[in-house]
């Protein structure tokens, strides 16, 4: 069993490097160049959900009736910011399939996102941005949960 200070200072450094996974996406539809290998696409590779959610700190958190729907929704939410981010991954890193036979005859093979693929990435970016903020919260609600826990 972990104490609690090893768990909250684990669960603080993965909110941090939520939050500048986030912001490695918002660098990339800002146009700041990103490489796509340092914003994992799978919610259990990114170090958020490799080192905590589903490591070993997660995993025993898990095992407590307390911790287990704070969890879930925890978990819901990274899982949600995830897909969001795919969709933005699509956008910048694939040849979208619907852009029209003109197009990609004029763009050979450009993964260039056009003006209105730039407006969606926003839009998926705000959706992420909205399950990072509840993820974040909730991730402070067990911390505080966590502090107050005679458990560890």
């Amino acid at each position: 069993m972990s104490s609690k200070a090893v768990i909250i200072q684990e669960l603080n450094h993965s909110k941090i490097a939520h939050l500048r996974w986030v912001k490695r996406a918002d660098h990339l539809i800002s146009g700041l160049p990103v490489d796509k290998e340092f914003i994992p696409l799978e919610s259990d590779t990114c170090k958020f959900g490799k080192d905590f959610l589903y490591g070993a700190i997660g995993n025993e958190l898990r095992m407590k009736d307390d911790f287990k729907y704070l969890l879930e929704q925890i978990e819901f939410h990274h899982d949600n910011l995830h897909a969001n981010y795919t969709e933005i991954y699509k956008i910048y890193f694939l040849i979208p399939e619907h852009r029209t036979f003109l197009y990609k005859l004029t763009h050979f093979n450009s993964r260039e996102a056009t003006d209105n693929e730039k407006e969606e990435a926003k839009k998926y970016f705000n959706l992420l941005e909205k399950s990072s903020y509840e993820l974040v919260a909730l991730v402070d609600k067990m911390e505080l949960e966590i502090k107050a826990s005679q458990d560890f």
